[in-house]
């Protein structure tokens, strides 16, 4: 049927804020802990979440280039004549030249099925001269397969994401950085200065990044297990949002040190935290030119909470 003009204002709306904030915002990553599933598992739940209501908000799956010819091997049982692409995020668990060499097998295999649209590699050292030569040597793969380098915490963060995309660039490649939020202790999470500075550098240099470990509810929280605080993926993207929009580095820092759920609000028309809007073509900008993903071993836990929270509304 031929859908009224309001009708297809409020389509737009919702694209603008509430897709362009969390669609294909939560890569999955059901093989690492805490869920640490096997193989099998892992699939079927992925194939599970891509055929549910909220579809739209689950992005790749993240698999070990180790684990890739596994992959393969299940994939192939879920997968159905004329299903969208699967997307896989490909964790080097191994030297960047093996895992490049492990992505290019898997991809002649299996592509146009399944694609591995980047991969995710840690830097030895933070010196400029280690991520030159992780990016190097990840040099033989498919030129559109983006790579993502995870920064040494408690060193230069500034000095590593430039590096990054100096090299990245020079190259001719696609890619970002990533950061680890989180893990089994308390010193594992970065502080809200640390994600701050690494927040503010990517944004200046136009660095897609993403995030991982520990970002397990929108908003910031204290963890009783853990006994500290754990960092809030909503906290992440609207600190991104605001920062590529031109909010000062003290709002930004604000914006990922906010703890309080009734300070932010997604509607169809625009995000906010506090009395910073932004609207949904910032929003989409910036999922483009930063904060694009978060890995997560739980997708039903975050969205029942963005879900709990309001700010899915009637999502797509």
């Amino acid at each position: 049927r031929q859908h009224p003009a309001s009708d297809r204002g409020r389509m737009r709306l919702v694209l603008a804020a509430r897709t362009a904030s969390f669609g294909g915002l939560i890569d999955y990553a059901g093989l690492f802990p805490p869920a640490s599933r096997t193989m099998d598992e892992a699939v079927a739940e992925y194939a599970r979440l891509r055929s549910g209501d909220q579809r739209w908000i689950v992005g790749a799956f993240l698999c070990r280039a180790s684990e890739l010819e596994s992959l393969a091997a299940a994939a192939v049982r879920h997968l159905g004549r004329g299903d969208p692409a699967w997307e896989v995020r490909a964790i080097f668990d191994m030297g960047p030249g093996a895992g490049a060499m492990l992505v290019n097998d898997f991809h002649s295999e299996m592509s146009p099925a399944i694609t591995v649209t980047s991969v995710e590699a840690k830097t030895p050292r933070s010196d400029p001269e280690a991520i030159a030569t992780t990016i190097e040597s990840v040099g033989s793969l498919e030129n559109d397969t983006a790579i993502f380098i995870e920064v040494v915490r408690g060193d230069a963060i500034r000095t590593q994401i430039d590096a990054i995309a100096v090299n990245l660039r020079s190259r001719g490649r696609t890619g970002g950085a990533k950061l680890r939020c989180g893990g089994r202790d308390p010193d594992d999470c970065p502080d809200v200065d640390e994600v701050a500075d690494f927040v503010w550098s990517a944004t200046g240099e136009r660095l897609p990044f993403k995030a991982t470990a520990g970002l397990h509810h929108p908003i910031r929280h204290f963890d009783d297990d853990l006994d500290g605080w754990r960092h809030g993926f909503v906290n992440l993207l609207m600190a991104s949002v605001a920062c590529d929009d031109g909010a000062d580095p003290d709002t930004v820092r604000a914006i990922i040190a906010e703890t309080d759920p009734e300070a932010f609000s997604v509607t169809a028309a625009a995000a906010r935290w506090r009395d910073i809007h932004l609207p949904g073509s910032a929003i989409r900008r910036s999922r483009r030119n930063g904060f694009i993903a978060f890995g997560s071993s739980d997708i039903d836990g975050p969205i029942e909470d963005l879900d709990d929270l309001g700010f899915l509304g009637e999502g797509m």
